[in-house]
C-alpha cells in the first residue's frame, strides 16, 4: 500500500508494549490514519473505545507534546505518502476479484431478503453519499427508479439533512461510505434515524461511526486507506450489494419486472438504430 507512515511504523513496533487501552487507540490510528486527522481527541476516544487521557498518553509516548501535534504530523505523512496505483491490468483485476470473493463471504442472504421485503413496502428510497460514494448513491437511486420506485440521491450534506428531517417510518435511507467515518454522511444518517426512517449503512468500516448511527449495516470488503486515488474495490462491492437487492426485489414484487420492461421500450425510442 505504498510507503509506510513513520507514525504507523512506530505504533506497530511498540504495540505489544502498550497497555490494552493504549493498544485500542494505536490500532485505530494504524487502521484509519486518514480518518484520524479529521477527529478531535474526544471523537477519537469514542471511536477507539478508550479515553482522552489514554490518547494523550499515547501521543506522548510517540514523542509528541499532545494529540494535536500527532495529528499535524500524521497529516503531513499522509500527504507525502504514495497512493496505490495499479499500472498493470492483471494486478487491478486480481485485486477486484479478491474483493468480490471476500464480498461473497460477507453477504448474508437472510439479511438481504429482509431488507428487500422492506424495500417492497417502502414509500421512498433515499441514498446518501459524498464524493466517490456519491457515485454509488446515484447508481442506487437510478437503478431502483428504473424499477418503478420513488427514489432520490443526495451528495450535498445540507440537502441530505433537509431531506432527512422530513422522512418517516415508511422511508428507507441508504448511507454509502467506504470508511463509515465521514462526518457529513454519518450526521445525515443520524438525523434520518431520529426522524423514523429505516436507515441502512453500506460500508467497509467495521465498528465505524455510521454503524452506530444506522439501524442496520451491510458490510462490504475493505479497500484500504484512501490516500490520493479512491479505491475501486469498496465501490464495486457496494454496487454489487445494491444490484443484488434490486434482483431480490424483482422476484418479490410482480409489477417491478413489468416496469423495467416498459422503461426499456420507452428508452428504445431514444437509441439510434
Amino acid at each position: 500500500m505504498g510507503e509506510e507512515y513513520a507514525i504507523n511504523g512506530k505504533l506497530k513496533a511498540m504495540l505489544k508494549g502498550l497497555n490494552p487501552a493504549e493498544q485500542k487507540a494505536a490500532r485505530y490510528i494504524i487502521d484509519f490514519p486518514d480518518d484520524v486527522i479529521h477527529h478531535s481527541i474526544s471523537e477519537l476516544s469514542v471511536l477507539a473505545g478508550t479515553s482522552e487521557t489514554t490518547i494523550f498518553r499515547l501521543s506522548k509516548k510517540l514523542g509528541f507534546d499532545g494529540y494535536q501535534s500527532l495529528k499535524i504530523q500524521l497529516a503531513r505523512e499522509l500527504s507525502l505518502s504514495t497512493p496505490v496505483v495499479y499500472a498493470d491490468k492483471n494486478e487491478l483485476i486480481s485485486e477486484l476479484i479478491g474483493a468480490l470473493n471476500q464480498q461473497n463471504q460477507l453477504l448474508d442472504d437472510r439479511q438481504l431478503d429482509g431488507i428487500s421485503r422492506r424495500i417492497v413496502k417502502a414509500n421512498r428510497l433515499i441514498f446518501f453519499g459524498v464524493a466517490s460514494s456519491g457515485i454509488v448513491a446515484e447508481f442506487g437511486a437510478t437503478l431502483f427508479m428504473r424499477a418503478g420506485f420513488s427514489t432520490a440521491y443526495y451528495t450535498d450534506p445540507h440537502l441530505q439533512i433537509m431531506t432527512a428531517v422530513s422522512l418517516n417510518e415508511r422511508d428507507i435511507v441508504f448511507g454509502i461510505s467506504a470508511s463509515g467515518n465521514i462526518r457529513d454522511t454519518v450526521k445525515s444518517i443520524e438525523v434520518a434515524t431520529d426522524s423514523g426512517a429505516y436507515t441502512i449503512a453500506i460500508t467497509g468500516g467495521v465498528g465505524s461511526r455510521i454503524v452506530n448511527a444506522a439501524k442496520e449495516t451491510i458490510y462490504v470488503a475493505q479497500g484500504g486507506h484512501e490516500t490520493g486515488i479512491p479505491q475501486l474495490q469498496p465501490r464495486v462491492c457496494q454496487l454489487v450489494v445494491i444490484q443484488l437487492l434490486l434482483e431480490k426485489v424483482i422476484k418479490m414484487r410482480d409489477d417491478t419486472l413489468k416496469t423495467l420492461e416498459k422503461v426499456d421500450r420507452t428508452l428504445d425510442k431514444k437509441r439510434y438504430l
